[in-house]
């Protein structure tokens, strides 16, 4: 294959699918105890199967394969060596990725201290609308994309430039799903004049 390192994007998938099952599962020794949310999952398509807490999903499983055909292909069709626009979607692809599986790995870090330290980790309990989530998680990109995107102006190389492309993307996504999220409350909350 011209180009393997596309084929670390379906790995990441299958990651990412494996550590929110974990995390959702961890949560409830302990975090969920303290900390209330709507979702665990912040993507809407995936939010009814990580409730369910399963670690096979054959959809996911689908998409994966799917993504690495894809990918396959890509990287056949892209000139052999060191190419621009590989080098650009493979820094895309670990790039948010790469921030998608680091935030989960930051979580099971959270749930196991708290699990660890129960008594004096947290006081009292909170509980946080869903779309606060989507924003706090929106944010907390900032600290990822800032280093990167520094090191691409300092070495503007396509793989830095995929990755802040990358980083940038989930953030739209995350604003994509608040918009989705308000209309959902929106259409659901009984209007007072409604009386």
């Amino acid at each position: 294959m011209n180009h393997p390192e596309l084929l670390l994007a379906p790995v990441l998938m299958v990651a990412d699918h494996l550590l929110t099952v974990a995390g959702a599962r961890a949560r409830e020794d302990g975090y969920s105890r303290h900390i209330h949310t709507e979702h665990y999952e912040l993507n809407p398509v995936w939010q009814k199967e990580i409730a369910r807490k399963r670690w096979f999903n054959p959809r996911h499983c689908v998409l994966v394969a799917a993504a690495a055909v894809a990918f396959y292909f890509i990287g056949e069709a892209l000139p052999r060596g060191d190419d621009p626009a590989a080098s650009f979607t493979a820094g895309m692809l670990l790039g948010a990725f790469g921030a998608i599986n680091g935030r989960h790995l930051a979580n099971l870090a959270t749930f196991r201290y708290l699990r660890a330290h129960p008594d004096r980790a947290i006081v009292g309990t909170v509980t946080f609308s869903h779309e606060y989530v989507l924003r706090a998680s929106l944010y907390q990109l900032f600290g990822v994309l800032s280093p990167i995107a520094l090191l691409w102006l300092c070495r503007p190389e396509p793989m830095l430039a995929g990755a802040v492309a990358g980083i940038v993307l989930l953030m739209l996504l995350h604003l994509a799903w608040i918009a989705r999220w308000r209309r959902r409350a929106a259409s659901t909350t009984p209007s007072r004049t409604s009386r």
